[in-house]
């Protein structure tokens, strides 16, 4: 009896984590780089320890941080994770592979990375929105009106998101479960590096990986509401 109730919810768990999969996508992006691209970020196995799975490896880099008398959340952090783990790529300076794929993880140049053109952000930071910093609307001496953070999940783990005020979506913020502080704003906030949301102009008059259309910059409004 156990087993005509187990199969029917392993199937339906087993259709859903395939249709995640599919969903979740880097082919045909900017991130479609290698004859892996699941590759250059991610490792089945012997993996950095970074982040799960994480493939890429570079030194610690200092970044020059956004700072401004108008920056009532801050200052911010050096990067954590996830920007991190995206600014090994987009900091301009060459990183590697953890893990090759292949026979015996023979090193391929084709999988070694040093971003350059628009996308290369360098070291430094001050020019850019600023992450890596504990998104706290109560400290807005501006009066911006911004978002309250709300939680949107306690299971596994906590997450917090800022609930765009115009296309109500969620931005969501990371954190340490250990430090029990979910709310820091990061690259991940705005960005989705599997490219998750459909827009026109994506890739065009709009760029890849948001969160959201921000055509009329209603993403940019969704928090900066004044």
């Amino acid at each position: 009896m156990m087993k005509k109730f187990l199969l029917p919810i392993l199937t339906i768990g087993l259709l859903l984590g395939i249709a995640t999969i599919v969903w979740a996508t880097v082919i045909g992006t900017p991130h479609d780089l290698a004859p892996e691209p699941c590759a250059m970020c991610h490792s089945p196995h012997n993996g950095s320890g970074q982040y799960p799975i994480w493939n890429r490896t570079q030194a610690a880099q200092t970044y020059t941080l956004y700072d401004s008398i108008s920056f009532d959340m801050g200052p911010a952090t050096q990067p954590r994770s996830p920007s991190s783990l995206c600014l090994v790529c987009h900091n301009g300076v060459a990183s590697e592979l953890v893990n090759y794929p292949g026979p015996c993880a023979n090193p391929d140049p084709a999988y070694d990375i040093e971003v350059a053109g628009c996308a290369d952000l360098g070291l430094d930071l001050s020019n850019e929105h600023p992450i890596s910093f504990n998104y706290d609307e109560t400290k807005d001496l501006d009066l911006n009106a911004f978002p309250t953070a709300t939680t949107v999940r306690t299971s596994p783990s906590t997450r917090l998101a800022i609930k765009g005020k115009l296309t109500s979506t969620n931005y969501f913020l990371a954190g340490s479960v250990t430090a029990a502080q979910y709310n820091y704003f990061e690259c991940s906030t705005c960005h989705s590096v599997h490219d998750l949301v459909e827009y026109d102009g994506k890739g065009d008059y709009q760029v890849y990986f948001l969160r959201a259309d921000n055509t009329g910059s209603q993403m940019c409004l969704d928090c900066h509401t004044h």
